[in-house]
């Protein structure tokens, strides 16, 4: 790219009224608004030579950044550089220029708003028990206008909204949240102004961080990630980038400025339609810098404003365990803009649940224990249900099975007293809707006339489908000896990625994605699967994988998904086998970006003989890989895309 901004039809410039041209054309026309009438008396006094007005010249504020030898010489300077004009016309040195005076003020304000933004960024919302002015409904009600016929830019930022609506839905909804973005997002930049100036924020960080040349040359080719956050080492202390990186600080302040002043009016009156949007809005902002504790705040935050406010955070009512979806009516022929909150009020719960795998957050300790866990079912009709209502359908089902896959998981680490029955009855519920969904998902994928992207989307889905009815299967075993039962569906999981990446669709340009992809089911691989070689092949494309998925970094979770490889296959036995007390789960880590290490911990499956647990530590290096082969007498050469179709 060339620095310039992302528009697919520049428009031109309108001529300037001072124009050469604008000053040489008379008007046709006598201007009326001059014209007096006949009886009006005019009353012009005459003066004569003596009374002619004074002139007097203009006053203007001295200016100080001229060079300093047109200064000494008391003379215009015109500024040019290195060397002006006057200087270089009367054939003398000229001496530069003085920035201290003329920086004094610009670093002031860089300053000022780069701490706005940074501080706006770890304090986006506010707490949901701010009390709130009563009678703010209508205050919110005339913010949210109806939608206008067209949209209004400033001709600065009209490149920012069409990089957004013309590439950036597209990354960032990949192949299983286009309508979230394309569509109501987009719906909603007409009626919201916080909305609108966080989609231009977006733009414009993204112009500025992936589009631009110059930013490339400073920062490298590499996309910003977990482990290396944009701008955090080669950045200007003071100062913006460049004006897109300036604009991008400025739009995310109004958006938060606008969001916040709501907020505190009445978060009682804020739909949680509104809230979805804004918090994943806001979260994108962040992600695509690779700003993760401002994400794990948001995340919290938008979670706690949006409880009781939801059914994911509702208990089920009787009755509601099983239902097929009705008739679907295409999403543009909704009535009013909340009709549509079902369709996504799973997103921001799912993603502050699937970060919680991933080492990185915290905001997820608190909310799953707000959220409802209990199986419930709507099946899309083959024929009649749309494809974005089959995956909304999808999305609130996978959130439920993740939330109660996590509490299990919570309760066996720290040893809580469970229901083990109604655990039971719970997870066969949910094994028994899954294979449900298997039988839907391969009726429509049997349609010939599917395109491409539409196929993409069956075969995502497909994947997930796998992924939980094997985690779930093997929830309620703390041993986790049952996974070795699952080798097979590890194999078919392993095959249907290396399929998908054969043909994985358009890249995302901003290497970032909210879409569930294919991070989540390869990690599963590297640390449940005890099949060596399926775990070395899962290495290799998750260390390869070149984009992010919400909250999924493939780069770092390789990392120390890793160790527990090594740690467990130095217990494995002549025959492959690895025994209960040689198996490992990964529990916290420290990253030292500087060093490019990781001080991870992990936590042995099996107790010692008094209860007492057992830890491990191990330093590793995020560029160097470690890998078991050859302790094990394996030759090392794991290829996944060699893989044979399982038929």
């Amino acid at each position: 790219m060339n620095g310039t901004s992302y528009s697919p039809n520049a428009r031109d410039e309108p001529e300037a009224p001072n124009s050469i041209l604008g000053r040489r054309v008379l008007p046709l026309l006598p201007r009326t608004g001059i014209t007096l009438p006949t009886n009006q008396a005019t009353g012009l006094a005459m003066r004569g030579p003596k009374d002619a007005p004074i002139r007097k010249r203009v006053s203007k504020p001295k200016v100080r950044s001229g060079c300093l030898t047109c200064k000494t010489r008391r003379v215009k300077c015109d500024e040019r550089k290195p060397t002006c004009s006057r200087c270089e016309k009367a054939d003398v040195e000229c001496d530069g220029y003085i920035r201290e005076a003329v920086d004094r003020k610009r670093t002031t304000e860089q300053q000022q708003i780069i701490v706005a933004a940074q501080q706006a960024s770890r304090h986006l919302l506010p707490r949901p028990n701010v009390t709130g002015k009563q009678g703010s409904a209508p205050v919110l009600a005339a913010r949210l206008r109806a939608n206008p016929s067209f949209m209004q830019f400033d001709h600065k930022d009209g490149s920012y909204y069409d990089l957004f609506r013309y590439q950036l839905i597209r990354d960032l909804g990949g192949s299983c949240q286009a309508d979230f973005w394309s569509r109501i997002v987009l719906n909603e930049m007409t009626r919201d102004p916080c909305v609108r100036e966080s989609i231009l924020a977006i733009g414009a960080i993204s112009q500025t961080i992936f589009f631009d040349e110059e930013s490339s040359k400073l920062f490298g080719s590499l996309p910003p990630s977990a482990l290396r956050p944009w701008g955090t080492s080669k950045s200007p202390l003071t100062g913006f980038l460049n004006r897109h990186h300036k604009a991008a600080l400025q739009h995310h302040i109004k958006a938060v400025a606008i969001y916040r002043e709501r907020i505190q009016k009445s978060s009682s009156d804020t739909s949680p339609r509104s809230i979805i949007i804004m918090t994943l809005l806001l979260i994108a902002f962040e992600f695509i810098q690779g700003n993760i504790k401002n994400v794990d705040c948001l995340m919290g935050t938008g979670m706690r404003l949006l409880e009781n406010k939801i059914t994911l955070l509702h208990g089920l009512q009787p009755g509601e365990d099983l239902e097929f979806a009705a008739d679907y009516l295409p999403p543009r022929s909704k009535g009013t803009p909340d009709d549509d909150i079902d369709d996504i009020e799973h997103l921001l719960p799912c993603l502050c649940l699937m970060a919680g795998f991933t080492h990185f957050f915290s905001s997820h300790r608190n909310s799953v224990l707000l959220m409802n866990s209990s199986p419930k079912l709507q099946l899309p009709k083959p024929g009649v249900t749309v494809l974005a209502k089959l995956q909304a359908l999808w999305g609130q089902f996978f959130t439920r099975a993740v939330v109660h896959v996590m509490r299990t998981v919570h309760d066996q680490l720290n040893y809580n007293p469970m229901d083990m029955l109604k655990a039971a009855e719970e997870r066969e519920k949910f094994v028994e809707y899954i294979g449900m969904w298997k039988d839907v998902l391969e009726t429509y994928s049997s349609d010939l006339t599917l395109g491409a992207d539409a196929r993409r989307t069956l075969d995502s889905i497909q994947i997930h489908r796998l992924l939980i009815h094997i985690v779930i299967s093997c929830s309620l075993d703390r041993s986790e000896m049952m996974y070795d039962m699952f080798e097979h569906e590890f194999r078919e999981l392993l095959y249907r990625v290396v399929r998908y990446l054969r043909d994985p669709g358009p890249i995302s340009k901003v290497c970032f994605t909210f879409s569930e992809g294919l991070t989540s089911p390869l990690a599963m691989i590297i640390a449940k699967c005890r099949n060596h070689n399926l775990r070395m092949e899962g290495i290799h494309i998750l260390k390869n994988l070149s984009w992010r998925e919400n909250a999924w970094d493939g780069q770092a979770l390789v990392v120390g998904k890793s160790g527990v490889v090594w740690l467990e296959e130095k217990g494995m036995d002549d025959n492959g086998f690895i025994p209960p007390d040689s198996r490992w789960i990964w529990m916290s880590s420290k990253w030292d970006t500087e060093k490019r290490e990781l001080l991870a911990t992990y936590f042995r499956l099996t107790p010692n003989e008094d209860g007492t647990p057992v830890c491990a530590q191990l330093t590793l290096d995020m560029d160097n890989l470690v890998y078991s082969c050859d302790s094990i007498g394996c030759p090392g050469q794991h290829d996944p895309f060699k893989i044979k179709n399982l038929d």
